[in-house]
């Protein structure tokens, strides 16, 4: 009886990870603000109440961003003037991979 637990406890923790997703890791958010303006860059989980992490960005922007698991994915959006000037969900490890870079703009698949 010890010998299956162990066998179906070692396939949880090793072989059958990857179902679950990366647990956390990095991406660049790129993308442009509208006439070289200071925007708002925003990520957050999909479906949760935690607040999203923002960074202030303006005109051609690379932005590192660090992010963790979420079930439903994520949401970035790109506020300038207090308007959505771009916005797309995404899910980390299928949409932008690991160390990836993924565009504001655009929607996942």
């Amino acid at each position: 009886m010890k010998i299956p637990a162990a066998v179906t406890i070692l396939l949880l923790l090793s072989g059958c990870a990857h179902w679950f997703g990366p647990a956390h890791g990095t991406f660049t958010a790129v993308g442009i603000t509208p006439n070289d303006e200071s925007c708002k860059l925003s990520v957050a989980p999909v479906c949760y109440t935690s607040s999203a992490r923002e960074w202030i960005v303006s005109g051609s922007f690379r932005q590192s961003v660090l992010i963790n698991p979420a079930p439903n994915g994520h949401r970035m959006a790109l506020i300038c003037d207090d308007r959505l000037a771009a916005e797309r969900t995404f899910k980390y490890g299928r949409d932008v991979g690991i160390g990836g870079e993924l565009a504001v703009n655009g929607s996942a698949p």
